[in-house]
């Protein structure tokens, strides 16, 4: 009889463990750190702003040398960016990307005054399938430019910072589409003509498609008429200076000089 009560009270313990064992188990929560999965449109418009002076004030410099002109015209003349027909309704014209129809307000300088905030429609580079605009605007009787180039493809847009208060030229494209580059004449009373050139990368056409890589900037108060690229490494510059004749009509005085970015 004590045995058999003996083996019921340790059986009645036994149960007991088990049963505080089991509660406990189901009382644990296995917390695991939440993971955020960041999904990126590639379609999505986004604007990015390339060619700060300050990015350019740390990276290489280039000079640029004179030539004799024989040399210049020795290289062949191109047009990177050329005109094409664009819907236009209204006051607007509309840009169609592989995703997207992108609407842009129409600059015309014959109408009111407020049509002076818009964008212009310069041209399509069917190498690297962008599109350029030119956005312009009005401020307290002064104007202001930026060039954008919009990439038909990922729909982003690079707005080009200015060096000075317009819009930079329409960027020139090495042979092997490995370097633009760009200029930007003096304006008012400055004497400096600014060079900036933009290292192209193809495989990345999202935030790193363009990036900043070298610039001239000389105090020489010449403007660039034109720029011809000879290889990757090098190209070509006709520069002139104006002066006015007695019958007031703008003389162009050109110079020709060679620059080597790498």
């Amino acid at each position: 009889m004590k045995k058999g009560l003996s083996m019921l009270i340790a059986c009645l313990i036994l149960i007991s463990c088990r049963f505080k064992e089991s509660k406990n188990i189901k009382e644990t929560k296995v917390v695991t750190p939440e993971v955020r999965s960041e999904k990126v449109d590639k379609n999505e418009k986004q604007t990015l702003e390339i060619g700060y002076f300050d990015t350019y004030e740390k990276l290489p410099k280039f000079k640029i040398d004179s030539v004799d002109q024989s040399e210049y015209y020795k290289l062949k003349a191109t047009k990177d960016f050329e005109q094409s027909n664009v819907e236009k309704v209204d006051e607007f014209f509309y840009i169609q990307t592989s995703s997207s129809k992108l609407k842009y307000k129409e600059y015309n300088e014959n109408t009111a005054p407020e049509r002076l905030n818009g964008n212009e429609y310069l041209g399509f580079n069917n190498r690297l399938k962008l599109f350029a605009i030119q956005s312009n605007s009005v401020s307290e009787g002064l104007g202001f430019a930026e060039l954008i180039l919009i990439d038909s493809i990922t729909n982003y847009q690079y707005r080009i910072i200015s060096l000075g208060d317009w819009s930079v030229s329409l960027p020139k494209l090495s042979p092997n589409n490995k370097f633009m580059v760009y200029y930007q004449n003096p304006e008012y009373e400055s004497e400096t003509l600014s060079i900036a050139v933009l290292k192209v990368n193809e495989t990345d056409r999202y935030h790193h498609f363009f990036k900043e890589y070298a610039s001239c900037m000389v105090q020489n108060k010449l403007s660039i008429e034109e720029i011809r690229w000879k290889d990757d490494q090098t190209f070509y510059v006709k520069a002139y200076k104006s002066t006015i004749d007695a019958a007031g009509h703008e003389v162009k005085l050109f110079n020709y000089f060679v620059a080597i970015i790498n």
